[in-house]
């Protein structure tokens, strides 16, 4: 049987198959030709504030037992999800960076191979804030999504959202206020422990109103 993979449209459903599908028709060879359709939703803003946000990413790292600075490969394991890194020659970039959520506790985070690590620690807590701020947060409160896509390039609140909680995930303001003095306010020190842009550490600083000498 030959199955067609299509996406962000609709049909009707095809019992046995799990997922919104139709029959296409025979094929040449006698088998039968059936396109799934998966129907992503694209996210909506939490409209919580920054402060929620940040506070509800350390949360979320303290519950998964994420340390600062880590791997993120266990830390997106342990939320369900899977890591996929997509040569730039092959793959769709459309896809690159961005995030499909099927159902709770299964996701894939998808990475462009020609990006570096820091850049890459960060689209993964990025990812992951739209996990829990567009997917989780929203069928916690009442408002069901049933699958969500996120695209590498959004624009808008949704991808501030997930930026606040990126930063709120890697660099937890309590952790981050205690590792500040701990290294007298050194930004290459900060951004190395944590591992993430000295850009970012900065804008944590500002943040969080810490003093740099």
């Amino acid at each position: 049987m030959v199955l067609r993979i299509r996406e962000n449209k609709t049909s009707l459903p095809l019992a046995g198959f799990g997922k919104i599908a139709y029959v296409n028709g025979q094929n040449s060879g006698g088998d039968i030709e059936v396109s799934i359709i998966v129907d992503y939703e694209q996210p909506r803003e939490s409209n919580l504030s920054k402060s929620a946000v940040d506070e509800l990413a350390a949360n979320v790292a303290g519950q998964i037992g994420y340390e600062p600075g880590t791997d993120l490969t266990s830390a997106v394991q342990s939320l369900g999800g899977v890591l996929v890194i997509q040569d730039i020659l092959t793959s769709n970039l459309r896809s690159s960076g961005s995030i499909r959520v099927e159902e709770d506790n299964s996701f894939r985070i998808y990475l462009a191979s020609h990006t570096g690590p820091l850049r890459d620690r960060f689209t993964i807590a990025h990812e992951i804030g739209h996990y829990v701020l567009h997917y989780l947060w929203p069928n916690r409160s009442g408002r069901v999504v049933r699958r969500l896509e996120a695209q590498r390039y959004g624009t808008g609140r949704v991808e501030w959202e997930a930026n606040w909680f990126a930063a709120g995930f890697l660099m937890p303001a309590d952790d981050f206020r205690r590792k500040f003095a701990e290294f007298d306010g050194n930004i290459a020190m900060i951004a190395a422990h944590y591992g993430v842009s000295a850009k970012a550490a900065e804008i944590r600083v500002e943040y969080l109103g810490l003093a740099t000498a």
